[in-house]
């Protein structure tokens, strides 16, 4: 049997099989239980890890593991390569870099039970290849120790006086490992029990008296740790023993693997406890929308009725501890809510943005898995504000949908105007782009009015885990190029198994030229919309912090008032409007009516792709003359 022992020390990702085993380190001194294998159970020395480092953790599996034919010590973020016959790149410390603790580490690497019993079929040990620390500038191993931070040098020479003393046989070695250019680092390994028995049995004593006689009174914390560092140290001078007193041993050398990312997998908060109905509602954010997302919160829990709990629950894409302290003060503001926060800065690191597109965006892909125990959530685009009751948003039946959502009544309008894609996607036309490139079709036929917005999403999260879809949507956005990125993938894998809501649940002004484009069946909604909107997205041009054009911005100025972050958006506001002289000159009022005249004749001679294509200039210009 072999047991390889992967050691942790905090919250991080694990790694776990029948044989890798994580086990928390230190675990005596730690406020924290992370739920796996500690070392301060059975006879163990775990008080000592401050100064032991990893080396508590070999000792719990000396004392405690007596069934295992073969034991291992790893490191939460560095592993071995067990697939030696691969071609590597290695980084200047000698390592192979891997981004984050995926499902391609274990498979690139071989970190799987069966590639690891044929790895050590037949070996006596598995160790690092060696660290060569010229590359680093020092000669030798002594001097490298010497010239490193945190370490003395006579904390090391202590060790090889203590070596000499009790453990004479190993002493030559010791001096060679130190004189020479070679390290065995990290105390990683891979050993039958005789050797495993042996190397413990040997080091222990050496680091038990070069703990007691070293002097750290006057160390810091990093300092302190001398007898971990010194025992790779000593690791190197008892591999080089074991090869010199035992030749005939079965010796493999494996490169090693450091993992840069392992954050833990995003947790979901539990269930709220109250007694009234739950509406789950959920919005995504980064540091840079948390303004908005506050003015979010604040209109949901003022605007939804106070018979049921509202379980508000943020995508973290990096919000700052000090944004989250003033993000949990609004919670006050309802008595049947609660905040929380599920940590996604490190998801969808491969899926590239675009455009205004944050990564954000992405992680309501996500929610079916994220959100296991909840079965139906709300999703809301943090560029919203609500003024009604989501309850009734909540009661909607879905009729075996997977989603409701709103038409998206903006392409519609650039269908019409023939607005064209991003040239990535080959800068097809708006209509063209939606049945062709996403394949909206219905028996071979365009459904472009299929498209729905999605910035309010309700999603049955129990029916979307059973598809499966959102799985093959978040593959799909990482390997091609979208224009309006999640939004088309949604649209793409959710086409037939939507249900279509009132535009008022989504209600997005547009400026006049995409307005006036809409056909009349179209026109009707959306100014119904606007006229009694109950959820409002302040998307595009439309963004009431930017400029005071959309007509439905006293919303939004409404809600912010009961964040923190009131003064500082209406200052930025005030600065942005009339710090500045206008770009474009301001004509005499008689002039006005003229120009007011002759540019709407001109403007409705033009073709609607010329009328997009110029729309932002012609805005200003009709600003400028009243």
């Amino acid at each position: 049997m072999i047991s390889i022992y992967v050691n942790y020390f905090a919250s991080a990702k694990l790694l776990e099989s029948n044989i890798i085993k994580p086990i928390q380190v230190g675990a005596a001194n730690s406020k924290q239980d992370l739920g796996i294998l500690r070392d301060d159970s059975g006879e163990n020395i775990s008080v000592r890890n401050p100064a032991y480092c990893e080396m508590t953790g070999i000792y719990w599996a000396w004392k405690n593991d007596s069934q295992s034919d073969v034991l291992g010590f790893l490191h939460y973020r560095r592993y071995f390569d067990f697939r030696p016959d691969q071609r590597r790149k290695l980084n200047p410390h000698g390592m192979i870099d891997h981004p984050t603790m995926d499902r391609k580490l274990i498979s690139e690497y071989g970190l799987s039970d069966d590639v690891i019993e044929q790895v050590m079929a037949g070996l006596d040990m598995a160790i690092p290849e060696p660290f060569d620390v010229r590359s680093t500038g020092p000669r030798t191993v002594r001097q490298h120790y010497e010239t490193a931070i945190h370490h003395h040098i006579e904390d090391l020479e202590l060790a090889g006086r203590i070596v000499d003393e009790i453990s004479p046989q190993y002493a030559p070695y010791f001096e060679a490992a130190m004189s020479g250019h070679i390290l065995y680092p990290n105390n990683m390994f891979l050993f039958r029990r005789p050797i495993f028995e042996e190397f413990c049995t040997w080091i222990f004593p050496i680091l038990e008296r070069l703990d007691a006689e070293i002097d750290t009174g006057s160390y810091n914390w990093q300092e302190a740790r001398a007898v971990g560092y010194i025992a790779e140290r000593l690791f190197t001078a008892f591999i080089l023993g074991q090869k010199g007193m035992n030749p005939a041993l079965k010796v493999k050398e494996l490169r090693r693997v450091f993992v840069a990312s392992t954050v833990p997998d995003p947790s979901e908060p539990p269930m709220p406890e109250t007694d009234l109905p739950i509406i789950t509602v959920v919005a995504s954010s980064d540091a840079a929308y948390v303004p908005h997302l506050g003015t979010l919160i604040s209109s949901t829990f003022k605007s939804t009725t106070p018979d049921v709990f509202i379980d508000f629950i943020v995508l973290d894409g990096g919000i700052t501890p000090g944004q989250r302290r003033l993000l949990n003060r609004m919670a006050a503001l309802r008595e049947q809510a609660s905040l929380s926060f599920i940590d996604m800065r490190f998801q969808h690191l491969n899926i590239p943005v675009h455009s205004y597109f944050a990564r954000a965006t992405f992680f309501r892909l996500s929610l079916p898995e994220l959100l296991e125990s909840r079965d139906r959530i709300i999703f809301l685009d943090t560029d919203m504000v609500v003024v009604d009751d989501l309850n009734e948003l909540n009661k909607i039946e879905l009729d075996g949908a997977l989603i409701a959502a709103a038409p998206d009544l903006v392409m519609r309008a650039f269908a019409r105007m023939m607005v064209p894609s991003i040239d990535t996607t080959g800068s097809l036309p708006a209509e063209k782009y939606v049945s062709e490139y996403l394949g909206l079709k219905k028996n071979g036929t365009s459904a472009f009015e299929s498209y729905f917005q999605a910035g309010t999403l309700v999603m049955d999260l129990d029916g979307l885990r059973r598809s499966g879809l959102l799985r093959e949507a978040v593959e799909d956005l990482a390997a091609r190029v979208y224009w309006f990125l999640d939004q088309d993938i949604l649209n793409k894998y959710l086409f037939g198994k939507v249900k279509f809501i009132d535009n008022r649940w989504n209600a997005l002004w547009m400026d006049d030229v995409h307005a006036e484009s809409l056909k009349p069946e179209d026109n009707l909604p959306y100014r119904a919309s606007l006229d009694n909107p109950a959820v409002i997205h302040f998307a595009g041009a439309g963004k009431p912090w930017l400029n005071a054009a959309n007509p439905l911005s006293h919303y939004y100025w409404e809600f912010l008032r009961e964040t923190p972050w009131y003064e500082t958006l209406l200052f930025s506001f005030l600065d942005n409007r009339y710090a500045r002289p206008s770009t474009v000159p301001v004509p005499q009022p008689f002039v006005r009516q003229a120009l007011r005249r002759v540019g709407t004749s001109v403007w409705h001679t033009l073709p609607p792709r010329l009328k997009a294509t110029i729309w932002p200039f012609a805005l200003r210009v009709k600003r400028a003359i009243g």
